[in-house]
């Protein structure tokens, strides 16, 4: 497996910059897969409850945090998604520099929920494990801790065309490793991840109850149109997402999974 870097990370992430911001809203896919993240917090925030949001980026999710009444600490590795964070999702009670594989500044038990939202433990690679131990570490005895990872399959799926055009034996390495080496995508490091190396993940890491669910892949590849947000039709689109996500994690791009700090 490839060895975590923060430094290329935080590098990545200080050069790409506003597209951050950009990615919930730039297709009717991302739309909706932002509004299963949106259900998801709604099922396991709640208001005054103290939460960490590990990998925050640019705030789309501290911003729903916040108006949903949570106390939030905002942590990422980039300067430049931290100073976004800031500007898009004010009212927090920390904006922090820092990285998910070490929150050593918490002590044991500082929050009733923790998250490494949006795919930050996918850039942990070797440490992924020692990133969802500390997630467990710092959330109190049955409180939640929620991240998402990049799914293996369901990445291949959206972005087949671009997939068939690399060389056989890269494809060959990736699909055995799940590694996406800096060379093959465009200085954007990261691990894929299968379902049961997931739920294994956590469950090694001390979570109990764990589920995992899938995130965007309801929405065929390219844009489409969908009814507007808000609307009966909408909610029927949303509602089929969440009880096809919950029946097979593995379809989408993105893996959400959940569980319990044990008692």
């Amino acid at each position: 497996m490839l060895r975590f870097d923060p430094a290329h990370t935080a590098s990545y992430y200080d050069a790409y910059g506003e597209r951050e911001a950009a990615r919930w809203e730039k297709n009717a896919r991302a739309r909706l897969e932002h509004a299963v993240y949106r259900h998801h917090l709604s099922q396991h925030v709640m208001r005054d409850q103290r939460v960490l949001d590990a990998g925050c980026g640019s705030g789309a999710f501290a911003k729903v945090l916040l108006e949903m009444g949570a106390r939030v600490t905002c942590l990422d590795v980039s300067e430049v998604q931290l100073e976004a964070c800031r500007n898009f999702a004010p009212g927090a009670e920390a904006y922090l520099i820092g990285t998910v594989t070490d929150l050593n500044c918490f002590p044991d038990g500082s929050f009733d929920v923790s998250l490494a939202l949006g795919g930050p433990i996918s850039y942990c690679l070797d440490r992924a494990s020692d990133a969802v131990e500390e997630l467990r570490r710092v959330t109190r005895p049955g409180g939640f801790v929620g991240l998402s990872v990049m799914n293996l399959f369901g990445t291949l799926h959206r972005f087949l065309p671009s997939v068939l055009l690399l060389p056989i034996e890269v494809n060959r390495q990736i699909l055995r490793s799940g590694d996406l080496t800096r060379d093959v995508n465009d200085g954007h490091e990261c691990h894929l991840f299968r379902v049961d190396e997931l739920r294994t993940l956590l469950r090694d890491a001390g979570l109990e109850d764990v589920e995992l669910h899938a995130a965007g892949w309801l929405i065929p590849n390219g844009d489409v149109e969908v009814p507007e947000p808000g609307t009966e039709a909408w909610t029927m689109l949303l509602e089929t997402e969440l009880k096809a996500s919950a029946e097979s994690p593995g379809a989408g791009t993105h893996l959400i999974a959940w569980g319990k700090a044990p008692r």
